[in-house]
């Protein structure tokens, strides 16, 4: 199967050009004339920095990217071969308080209709993780953590006789009390299919976590 895409289709191509300076056609010109397609993954990370003015971090994306350009791999597949999902949404609440509501949806018969294995719970300063293990040995994420504050504005009005200055929160309609972003990170699948059916699968299970009852939670964007 013929899986090459141009690289101005690529689906990363707007990102890599604004993060480099350089657009991904360029890129994959580049790495072609310095006997890219005989290189591995490694080798070419490696190259770029050497040979022009791009970061490590940048290196791998653009070298992932490349790889998809010319069917060495396809987009959504790894350096090792696997394949990766992922979805997210801004959520009302804490990060705290989002993880129990999670956990609370995804009851054990839940979690059996998925095939995902007993949770593992643990935190950092910013972050909340729920993971579980998968049956078809991929292995699931949720990552929770506080969206940032509203941006506010302050508004002085001048009187004869006082200064009064004014604070206000620049926010929509549902953009009241903290909020969190929940991003579900699902890895180690092994075909394009499963890649697929699990897209959809975790939509599906945002939008009926979104709007179950018991969670009250609304999607706010």
């Amino acid at each position: 199967m013929n899986t090459e895409t141009s690289p101005r289709d690529h689906p990363r191509a707007a990102s890599i050009e604004a993060g480099t300076g350089t657009a991904l056609e360029t890129w994959v010109q580049r790495i072609a004339e310095a006997g890219g397609p005989d290189l591995d993954h490694a080798a070419i990370a490696r190259l770029l920095p050497e040979r022009w003015d791009i970061t490590e971090w940048w290196a791998q994306g653009v070298t992932v990217a490349y790889e998809q350009v010319i069917g060495r791999r396809v987009v959504g597949q790894s350096g090792d071969g696997d394949f990766s999902v992922s979805a997210s949404r801004t959520v009302p609440g804490d990060p705290d308080a989002v993880r129990e509501r999670w956990s609370r949806f995804m009851t054990p018969a839940r979690r059996e209709q998925l095939g995902l294995e007993d949770p593992r719970l643990s935190d950092t300063a910013t972050w909340r993780y729920w993971r579980a293990g998968v049956t078809d040995g991929s292995r699931a994420s949720v990552n929770i953590t506080a969206k940032s504050s509203p941006a506010t504005t302050t508004s002085t009005t001048t009187t004869s006789a006082t200064t009064t200055s004014t604070t206000t929160a620049s926010t929509g309609a549902n953009a009241t009390g903290p909020r969190s972003t929940l991003g579900i990170g699902h890895k180690g699948l092994e075909t394009e299919a499963a890649r697929d059916a699990w897209k959809s699968a975790w939509s599906r299970i945002l939008t009926d976590f979104l709007s179950s009852p018991d969670d009250l939670l609304k999607e706010t964007r």
